[in-house]
């Protein structure tokens, strides 16, 4: 069963689609994820999510692939509910369809990207960085947490080979949630004043510091 944190987030992302009415693909849609209630535009089909199907062996058998330990609340989003999209701010997740999610994400570890620079440096790839198209977003098992946790950043291809190649997003996957679960709640046109200010609050010691440049000018770019 997936963790409050990571099921706040995921509700309150299909929530803030629903509202968007951006819950329409415009194909490879599974029977089980059709959504009648949404009619179809063109060839765009509404979709819903589905309890996901992953079973923790399934997790355990990619770390092995790759060497590396999921962050724990990474594993919950897993299992938590299959998805085409969620929101996107900052961070877009790799599709997560019920006949393919293996795939997609064994193509993110050893295909999309150049292995040597990341996947075998300690990186955990799971998605793409939005504001500027740099690269993926990964997690970094370099520096883990106590917990098992470890903290999210983005590759950037621009400045492959310097000190500017990996960029801080948060300090921790948990935080990540707990941050995206605050901006799905709101209207991103918003992501600025108050909201931008709790939410750096919510993680001082990554968004709020390291990377707080980065979520200032997505704001900005935003408004």
């Amino acid at each position: 069963m997936a963790s409050r944190l990571v099921r706040d987030y995921v509700d309150a992302a299909v929530a803030h689609l629903r509202r968007l009415n951006l819950m329409r693909s415009p194909g490879g849609v599974p029977d089980s994820m059709l959504d009648p209630s949404i009619p179809p535009s063109q060839d765009w089909v509404g979709w819903k999510p589905m309890p996901s199907t992953v079973m923790d062996g399934d997790l355990d058998g990619l770390e092995r692939e790759t060497g590396l330990r999921f962050p724990p609340a990474y594993r919950d989003f897993l299992k938590c509910l299959h998805f085409i999209d969620l929101t996107e701010v900052g961070v877009r997740f790799e599709q997560h369809m019920p006949q393919n999610w293996c795939e997609t994400l064994r193509a993110a570890y050893f295909k999309s990207w150049p292995r040597e620079t990341i996947l075998d440096v300690g990186l955990i790839p799971f998605g793409d960085e939005t504001q500027l198209d740099a690269g993926p977003v990964c997690f970094d098992t370099r520096c883990r947490l106590a917990d098992g946790d470890c903290p999210v950043v983005f590759w950037d291809h621009e400045w492959r080979g310097t000190n500017k190649e990996v960029q801080p997003m948060f300090s921790s996957s948990a935080k990540m949630f707990e941050c995206l679960t605050l901006i799905a709640r709101a209207d991103i046109s918003s992501f600025q004043g108050g909201l931008l200010t709790r939410f750096l609050s919510m993680d001082p010691e990554g968004a709020g510091s390291a990377a707080r440049n980065y979520w200032v000018n997505l704001s900005t770019s935003s408004g």
